[in-house]
């Protein structure tokens, strides 16, 4: 007769539990462990340089003996202790919040067992040479565009940044940053209590403070839960930069577990405008140019098993090329968007670089 063994799996690709919740836990554990550590730490120091201004040490005959508290070495065993802690559950959410949306093979260079190196097609590297590249001043050359090679194309594209994942990282530094100045003031009143000099307005004030620091807390959980859910969206291309006319093959992987109402592949041209407006510096964008590659409805996406698909398209003959000046520029960019439920919608954008054809250039009257 087998015994049931609730710690472990069951067999099966089924998981156990909700479908991020290793990431919250993760989270929770990981800034438990950074409070506690500031906890401590704060305590500790304050008890240790400030028992006598204060004219007395209550920590001494309510918590340890007289030969811990103090020895030295007493205090330099919990301060250690307190700085891993702050150490391990610091660094632990720093590692956290990089690696969200970042894809399998981001997380294994990350770990130190990516592949170093260009990708070589036929003995030859597909990476362009510097003499490949005519002198374009005002024409990017989308050099760092190319850094990264990819699994079933050329090149794997850089997307510009997700706001999502800001707002994580904006809500874990408010959260921590205000929940670390909390405990930091509750070591305060504790320690006032321990020594027979109670703060009182300080003890009530804490309250509200309190209040606040579980709201930001959730909200950084929430966050997290959101941007964790979408998954790394991947955008590899046959060739970069692009020219009009030429014919490329691009390939899109979507991560996460996620049921959209519709995905869209679109490229798309904006031309942007810089300038000033008294003290204030604006930003004009105008769509010149988008169409739609790929669309599809009514889509569901597993975590084991990512979106994928591979499609072409062409650039119009007369596509203007791509443009950068202190005022001016004309950007090229692949977008990939889903309305998502229940994770908020998303939109990435992933930057490329589209230089005039190769023959002379025309020369206009002007």
């Amino acid at each position: 007769m087998r015994l049931p063994k609730p710690w472990t799996k069951k067999r099966g690709s089924r998981l156990l539990g909700g479908a991020f919740s290793g990431a919250i836990g993760e989270a929770m554990l990981l800034a438990g462990l950074f409070l506690l550590g500031v906890f401590t730490s704060a305590l500790v120091l304050f008890q240790r340089f400030a028992a006598a201004s204060l004219g007395a040490s209550g920590v001494t005959d309510r918590f340890v003996s007289d030969e811990a508290s103090s020895s030295t070495l007493g205090f330099w065993i919990v301060m250690v202790l307190s700085l891993a802690m702050l150490a391990l559950g610091g660094g632990g959410i720093l590692y956290r919040l990089i690696r969200i949306g970042a894809s399998d093979e981001r997380r294994l260079a990350m770990a130190g067992r990516g592949v170093v190196g260009d990708r070589t097609v036929g003995g030859e590297s597909v990476r362009p040479s510097s003499s490949d590249l005519a002198p374009m001043p005002t024409v990017p050359q989308g050099r760092g565009l190319t850094d990264s090679p990819g699994v079933h194309q050329s090149y794997r594209l850089a997307s510009d940044g997700s706001n999502q994942a800001r707002i994580v990282a904006a809500s874990a530094s408010l959260s921590l940053l205000w929940n670390a100045t909390w405990f930091v003031l509750l070591a305060v009143v504790v320690s006032g209590f321990l020594n027979d000099r109670p703060r009182w307005v300080l003890t009530f004030l804490l309250l509200p403070f309190a209040g606040i620091g579980w709201w930001a807390f959730r909200y950084f959980l929430e966050s997290l839960k959101k941007t964790a859910g979408v998954g790394a969206t991947i955008v590899e291309i046959s060739d970069h930069p692009l020219e009009p006319g030429e014919p490329y093959t691009l390939f899109v992987s979507q991560a996460g577990k996620l049921s959209l109402r519709r995905l869209r592949i679109e490229l798309v041209c904006d031309e942007e405008s810089t300038y000033r407006q008294g003290t204030d510096l604006r930003i004009d964008r105008h769509r010149a140019y988008s169409h739609i590659l790929h669309t599809q409805r009514d889509l569901t996406i597993d975590p084991h098993h990512p979106w994928e698909q591979e499609l072409g398209f062409e650039l119009p003959a007369d596509a203007m090329h791509s443009f950068q000046s202190a005022h001016n520029a004309v950007c090229w960019k692949i977008t990939v968007s889903g309305d998502a439920r229940p994770w908020p919608s998303f939109c990435q954008s992933f930057p490329v670089v589209v230089h005039p054809p190769a023959g002379p250039p025309i020369r206009h009257p002007r």
